[in-house]
């Protein structure tokens, strides 16, 4: 796995330590007879085998068979260009105050009783929830966790756990091209339209503008959209005309037969 190097924030390191501190003083505060260091010898995690990319999951570390444990800090590994950390996720056992800090792909987790809450044993579970990232095979370690006791005693586990997750790529559309023909919402200018239609008559031309012609309607004959007006006016003053004519040979020919 490839570690990527980054600063760790002031404040997540001034929260840590505090709350380290604060798990330490309260030990001294309420230590009482000596008695050997917390009970542990291994440790589980569990993880989806395979999520997609935008998922989100949860990551539970179990330390089994523990006894006599008031804190301890848990050490994970996650490749932060893969999977990310969802703030505020964090879940340990009750009656404890539970915190992660993060620095680059370290994932530092820290549990420690509250005030006079007696120390714990048994399996203790802890859980993060994180969300995937980017693509491709990851592994999740957990790299050491170490426990103390009302005392202080530790007790330390070395690279105790690992698993991995598959990460898949998530789904894609291929984009619509907004200038093809028969494309909803395609562009007027090329001819598409909802029905995809680019049959004649069915895109308006800069001669239509100008002379103001439309389209004919669905059923009709298309038309060339001139201007015929000039023409019906010249055919009716020639009908007229002619008319005239007719009308005075016609008078002409009454007024010869009455002489």
């Amino acid at each position: 796995m490839q570690h990527r190097t980054r600063q760790r924030p002031r404040a997540a390191i001034a929260t840590a330590t505090a709350v380290m501190t604060g798990a330490l003083g309260l030990v001294v505060l309420t230590a009482g007879p000596a008695q050997a260091a917390p009970t542990a010898t291994t440790a589980t995690i569990d993880a989806p085998a395979s999520v997609t990319v935008g998922d989100d999951f949860d990551v539970s570390v179990t330390i089994p068979a523990t006894a006599d444990v008031f804190a301890y800090e848990i050490t994970l590994d996650a490749d932060e260009a893969a999977v990310a950390y969802q703030d505020g996720s964090v879940t340990g056992p009750d009656g404890g105050f539970d915190s992660v800090t993060q620095d680059g792909d370290e994932l530092t987790i820290v549990h420690t009783r509250l005030g006079t809450s007696p120390a714990i044993g048994g399996d203790l579970a802890s859980s993060i929830g994180m969300t995937a990232t980017g693509a491709g095979t990851v592994d999740l370690a957990v790299t050491s966790i170490t426990l103390l006791d009302e005392d202080g005693a530790a007790t330390t586990l070395d690279a105790p756990a690992a698993t991995a997750i598959a990460i898949e790529a998530a789904a894609t559309t291929a984009p619509t091209d907004p200038a093809t023909p028969g494309t909803p919402g395609g562009d007027p200018t090329n001819g598409a339209g909802a029905g995809g239609g680019t049959g004649t008559g069915g895109t308006a031309t800069d001669a239509d503008a100008v002379s103001g012609a439309s389209r004919p309607a669905a059923g009709q004959l298309a038309w060339t959209g001139a201007q015929v007006a000039p023409w019906i006016a010249a055919s009716l003053a020639l009908l007229l005309a002619g008319g005239g004519v007719l009308v005075a040979r016609a008078r002409a020919r009454r007024n010869g037969a009455t002489r």
